[in-house]
């Protein structure tokens, strides 16, 4: 038996034990600061979110539109619509890699499940897309979205570096007088350009995907996206602002990830605030496992957050 393997728990399904093995790491912030590995890099990213496309059994589409000036993605999946509910969604991908439709065996479940309308917005990945570019591209999406879907509830999704830049866009809207989604689902949510939490030192390896170095990588990361700029600022690192007045959160988060210590800073401050903000920790999992469908634990994960946006 394999290290990896003893270090896995029994108490996962066979399947999600047998996926953690085969799992392969993601390039390193080396890899994609440098402009002779960047472009290989972010294909052997966007292969890796792709092929989990391949788990989904259930019929959808994906219609590419452009929205306020981006290559944005609609979809659609077979059964029941709800013509009230409106999902939007920002895809992970760590400033450097992912899209819309490479990371849509995220949000499809969630499409399936609620019968909603759903938007992925797209915005500039590195190095074109330094800060605040990216906030500025989902700015406009959000708000042309706003006028199409008037009067429908909406609901805001947002994974990994994705719920970064969601997370500060709301705090941004707030300040703004946006209208606010009703209710806001963070996957495995970065949110602290700082690094600072502490399970980038006690779990970092653990993670079959991403690791960090103790943090240094996220910083090294974060000073990539924004040069030069204080990293607690609100905007780039979201955990050191304001959340008064910011919308019910739904938080989830697996226990092997780096990000489980942002995961439940993040609840915490939520909580401090005043928002209905609930943090889930699913036991043994990895950073964006419910990218991956066949698992029981990732279909376990996107019922909860079904019944969280159909609570709206």
């Amino acid at each position: 038996m394999s290290l990896a393997a003893r270090r896995i728990s029994t108490a996962l399904s066979k399947n999600t034990r047998k996926r953690i093995t085969e799992l392969k790491a993601y390039p390193t912030i080396e890899t994609w600061m440098n402009p002779v590995t960047r472009g290989l890099a972010r294909r052997l990213a966007n292969h890796e979110w792709e092929k989990c496309l391949s788990e989904i059994d259930f019929e959808y589409r994906m219609n590419d539109v452009e929205i306020a000036g981006r290559p944005c993605v609609t979809y659609e999946t077979a059964g029941d619509r709800r013509d009230d509910l409106f999902l939007f969604y920002v895809h992970g991908g760590a400033f450097v890699s992912g899209s819309p439709r490479v990371n849509a065996s995220m949000i499809l479940p969630a499409v399936r499940n609620t019968g909603a309308q759903c938007l992925g917005a797209s915005y500039s990945l590195l190095p074109d897309g330094r800060f605040p570019t990216p906030l500025e591209e989902v700015d406009r999406v959000y708000k042309a979205a706003l006028k199409e879907h008037q009067g429908k509830r909406i609901v805001a999704f947002g994974d990994s570096i994705g719920g970064g830049i969601l997370l500060a866009s709301l705090m941004r809207w707030r300040d703004e007088g946006v209208q606010l989604p009703d209710r806001v689902v963070l996957a495995s949510p970065a949110v602290d350009g700082v690094g600072a939490s502490d399970t980038h030192r006690t779990i970092d390896g653990h993670d079959p995907h991403l690791r960090t170095h103790q943090g240094r990588s996220v910083q090294k990361l974060f000073q990539y996206y924004a040069p030069g700029e204080d990293l607690h600022n609100p905007l780039i690192s979201p955990i050191y602002g304001y959340f008064s007045g910011l919308p019910p959160m739904l938080i989830h988060v697996g226990s092997r990830e780096v990000l489980l210590g942002d995961a439940a800073r993040l609840a915490e401050a939520a909580r401090r605030a005043g928002i209905n903000s609930t943090l889930r920790v699913f036991d043994g999992m990895f950073h964006l496992f419910h990218m991956h469908w066949s698992l029981s634990e990732a279909k376990t994960a996107h019922e909860d957050i079904a019944e969280f946006i159909r609570s709206v």
